[in-house]
């Protein structure tokens, strides 16, 4: 009996441990809380080895990160970011989250569920979207290392990843101006080119004493964006895994194994 109790659990603790190791499936939630009336379009996501670095501060922008922060994507196509990231990273993935009309506006969440083919290797996430209203500012990290949602032995690391005020960027693609701004009664493609690099909004200097959040809200309406700082949070975008069921023939194994026990415990009450 003894022997039969070992051997079913070894047996059970092997098909936990075989589920484990393929749980590369995960949920990415958006949350747009930031209670100051800013929607972002869909969050374009990366899963990666930290090899994709999609930009850096004080450098130009890439035509990817461009296109992310003066447009919608998707729905305009090409997606230029994913292309960038493949190039760097053939097996690294990637996706949308999108919110219940597609932008996720003030209030609205939205979730991504992606199956991670090599999660010890593709460890890192990438997030990007355009911030609006704005002519050319976005959300993303500069530091591919910043969000570890695996671990080295691919585990997924649960978490609630917190987007603040540090975390918004001007592109330096775009005249920040109504003209062709993310804005109603304006066309985005009628925006002026700028030529200049990727900042920090808040290290942008507006010309009266503020930064960028105060000329967002200068330009656009945007009640007390002035009073965002670098801890402010804006969104955040929850980590969790997903339940992995048994590997095939497992419950049948399991259930086979259980029967077993059940006639040994007979066995024993006869004898």
């Amino acid at each position: 009996m003894k022997t039969l109790k070992t051997l079913l659990g070894a047996s059970v603790m092997g098909l936990l441990m075989a589920g484990s190791a393929q749980a590369a499936t995960i949920d990415i939630t958006f949350n747009n809380s930031n209670g100051f009336g800013f929607l972002v379009t869909p969050v374009y996501t990366g899963v990666h080895s930290g090899n994709f670095d999609a930009f850096d501060a004080g450098s130009a922008a890439s035509a990817g990160v461009e296109q992310v922060a003066e447009v919608p994507v998707p729905p305009n196509p090409p997606n230029l970011i994913a292309g960038e990231r493949l190039a760097v990273e053939p097996n690294s993935q990637g996706g949308f989250i999108f919110g219940p009309g597609g932008p996720i506006q003030d209030g609205e969440s939205g979730t991504l569920t992606i199956d991670v083919a090599d999660p010890t290797t593709n460890r890192y996430a990438t997030f990007l979207s355009m911030f609006v209203p704005s002519n050319d500012t976005f959300f993303g990290n500069d530091n591919p290392f910043a969000y570890e949602i695996f671990d080295a032995a691919g585990n997924v690391i649960e978490q609630t990843i917190e987007i603040t005020g540090s975390s918004i960027w001007d592109a330096g693609t775009e005249v920040n101006q109504l003209l062709g701004a993310a804005f109603p009664g304006q066309d985005i493609q009628d925006g002026v080119a700028e030529g200049g690099v990727i900042q920090r909004l808040l290290d942008i200097d507006d010309g009266q004493g503020g930064n960028g959040f105060t000329a967002l809200e200068a330009l656009f309406g945007v009640t007390n964006a002035g009073l965002i700082t670098s801890d402010t949070v804006l969104f955040t975008i929850d980590i969790e895994a997903t339940p992995v069921p048994l590997p095939a023939g497992g419950v049948l194994l399991l259930g086979g194994l259980g029967a077993m026990g059940f006639a040994a415990r007979r066995r024993a009450k006869k004898a």
